[in-house]
This record gives structure tokens, sequence and C-alpha cells, in this order.
């Protein structure tokens, strides 16, 4: 079968996926924009504080003459935020590839990785590149991850997301604290769609008492920026820095953006009345689906996901692979009103 011909019948067989613009004149149920930092016009105000010198693309990547200062001042911010004594942070491009170049590198073909199977495809994809073996395990079944992990050879890891992109759900804070001290397996948490939601920006695996060997926190959702964040030991965050290739081999990002992300992180105490906000639509969304009877998974956090079978929501209706089954995505923000959450569901 020629190229063409093979390419064209794969794409009959998949589902649209257009591009698509969320219009600013109708309420948002969409982005990952969770306190409303870019929807509410807060970035430009921070953008308009920026020194002129920071106006530029970088040129290259942060080995060969892309750095600047704006990139060490974020990650020194990322550090008083979420770091335990003794770790350091460490600025990628963005989550996919920060997770491209953690798995690729940290993992070894002698090792085993347990993954949660909802778990970004980017980490996936980073662990197929180790070579290591690679089990899955059904969401959050962690007694099929401990079954999995009896069966572990060399360095065993555990990686879970804090709050699942797709589904809104989280993970079993005990489930993770038991494996840990039973089996002695290296947590890693994915904290992309908890970054900067949680009570005073608080990490959630720092919450809920888990010290796991790394962290991810992403920049292009609730902080509203992009790029994202290593945070672990010492020892690994230098590894990272001399074989991590995302950031050795992409140019880094324009350091405006990264000045604006690390004023964003310092000024976390302004944005407490934000996260109250965004806490508090969530728990209204749960109390009026259980009103109405809806089924939906998640709103562990902002996100719920909502069976598109008889269901007729002004969303983009999401079809597998990307979720199990057709469906909405529904993203809570600090900025919804409790009347456009009715509305939506009416």
């Amino acid at each position: 079968m020629q190229l063409e011909e093979r390419i064209r019948t794969l794409l009959e067989r998949l589902p649209p996926r257009a591009f698509w613009e969320q219009p600013l004149t109708t309420p948002d149920f969409t982005s990952n924009d969770y306190l409303g930092l870019v929807r509410e016009g807060v970035w430009p105000e921070i953008l308009a504080q920026c020194p002129p010198q920071w106006w530029r693309g970088s040129t290259a990547s942060r080995y060969l003459g892309g750095d600047a200062e704006p990139f060490h001042t974020l990650e020194a911010e990322a550090e008083r935020l979420w770091a335990f004594p003794g770790e350091k942070a460490l600025l990628f491009p963005s989550g996919l590839v920060a997770n491209l170049s953690f798995w690729s590198i940290v993992s070894q073909r002698s090792d085993t990785v347990l993954f949660d199977r909802e778990v970004h495809v980017s980490i996936r994809q980073g662990i197929r590149l180790s070579g290591a073996t690679a089990w899955g395990f059904a969401h959050n079944d962690f007694s099929a991850a401990e079954a999995l992990l009896r069966k572990a050879r060399g360095e065993a890891f555990l990686v879970v997301e804090s709050l699942y992109s797709m589904r809104g759900t989280a993970p079993d804070p005990s489930a993770l604290h038991y494996l840990i001290q039973r089996y002695g397996c290296h947590l890693v948490v994915d904290e992309a769609h908890t970054t900067f939601i949680l009570p005073q920006g608080k990490s959630w695996s720092a919450m809920h008492g888990l010290r796991p060997l790394a962290r991810l926190f992403t920049l292009g959702k609730a902080v509203g920026a992009v790029g994202a964040l290593w945070i672990g030991p010492e020892w690994l965050i230098a590894y990272l820095r001399q074989r991590g290739f995302g950031g050795i081999y992409t140019t880094a990002l324009p350091p405006l953006m990264a000045w604006g992300a690390a004023a964003v992180l310092r000024r976390s105490p302004e944005w407490e009345a934000r996260r109250k906000r965004l806490e508090q639509l969530i728990q209204h969304t749960r109390v009026l689906l259980a009103e109405k009877r809806w089924a939906y998974e998640g709103l562990a956090g902002p996100i719920a996901l909502i069976p598109a079978e008889g269901r007729a929501l002004s969303l983009k209706r999401l079809y597998p692979p990307t979720v199990a089954f057709p469906a909405y995505r529904v993203s809570l923000h600090a900025h919804n009103t409790e009347a456009e959450v009715e509305e939506l569901f009416r």
C-alpha cells in the first residue's frame, strides 16, 4: 500500500480534530485558565511592567547563549513555592518536552515503570524512549499497581497525575503512601492540572504528606504562561541539566514569558480569592449535577467528564482515543458564575 493511500485510509477512520478558538464573548468552560489570569486581563498588566530588555525571543537554547536572568528568577520562585529542602527546579519549554526529557533518561532498560493508564501521552512516550519495562494499570486501581510492583525488576517507578486532565479524577494519597513504604518505589507526580490552584498555591503532593522523587509543575494552565518545571533532589536536577535533551536541543522560552511567570508566582497571595471562588464553584457544580442526577466523572478539581450520550451541551464533543467514550470535558474557572454553570446544564 502506498503511503498516501495508507494515510487517507487512516484519516477516514478518525473523528474530526479541528482547531478551535475560545470566543471571548461566551463563557469559557474549555480552557485550563483556571484562575482566569488570562481571561480577566491580569497578564497584560503584568507584562506591561517587564523591562524592555526582555521583550524578545531567546534565539537559542539556554546552553548556547539563550540563557537569561528571568529563567533563573522563575526557577527560584518555583523553589520557594514548591521545593522541599535540598530540592531544585529546572525549567523546560513545555510539559510535553519536560516529560519526554525526564522519562527517556531517568528510567533505564533494567528498570520497571508502572503508570496509570490515564497519564499524559508524553509520559508514556518518554518511558518508551527509555527502553524500560513499562506496565500500565487501570485508572486509580492501586491493587493492580501493587500486584505489578511485586514483579518489578531494577529500580521501580510509579507515576501518577495529581489531577487527570480528561477525567478530572485524583489518585488516592493513602494508597500511594502505602505502596512507597511497602515497596520502596520511586513516586513521580505530574501536578500539571493542580499547579497553582490549591490553597496558597501549594503542591498537591505536599498537601497530602507525600514526598515524591520528582514533581512536574506546568505554567500553561492556571499560571497562564508557557513552560514547565521539574522539581526534585539536587542530584536529579543536575542530571536533567546535563542530559535532558528537551532543554539542550530546544530554543529557550522568550525571556518575557519567564519574567511574567515569575511575577505571577511571586504574587501568589494575591490570587487566593480566585482560588476560593474556584473551589466554591466546584462545590456548587457537584451539588447541581447530583440534583439533576447526571452521571459524570471528576470534580476532584475543576474538571468534569460528562458522557455525551443523550446530552447536547454547548461544548466541543470529545471522542476516543482522547477519551474512552464520546464525552464533554467541562473546565471550571474562577471567573465563571453559578448562573453560567446552571445555564450550561439546563
